[in-house]
């Protein structure tokens, strides 16, 4: 039964091998070379690295004066999360006329809407 199992896992494993393109075959043999000439980095050293990174940049960010390389670094940051910046400055516009004009006051309700274009 124990030699069922592990067949069937080596079998999974060449399917999922298989599957991989060429590039990321290279990748995971390049990685256990890695690992097999321990060349490698542990988790902290790794994650550590990187928080000391990001403390520098928001460091400079702090001290950043210029509005527009402000405005370009908020884009950059925001382009993936927030589809705001993938508007056309007309959309904003109409968007941010329709806020203003809820925010007067000027509305309409579902019904009023309906009834006019019946």
């Amino acid at each position: 039964m124990i030699e069922k199992v592990a067949n069937l896992i080596k079998e999974e494993k060449k399917e999922f091998w298989n599957e991989l393109s060429l590039a990321q075959k290279e990748e995971i043999e390049k990685a256990d070379l890695e690992i097999l000439n321990e060349e490698t980095t542990d988790y902290e050293t790794f994650i550590s690295s990187h928080r000391n990174s990001k403390l520098e940049f928001i460091k400079e960010f702090i001290n950043l004066k210029d509005k527009e390389t402000i405005n370009k670094l908020e884009n950059i940051l925001w382009q993936k999360n927030d589809f705001w910046h993938k508007l056309s400055p007309t959309q904003k516009d109409e968007i941010n006329l329709g806020i203003k004009q809820l925010n007067e006051g000027k509305r309409y309700s579902y019904e009023a809407v309906l009834k006019e274009i019946s």
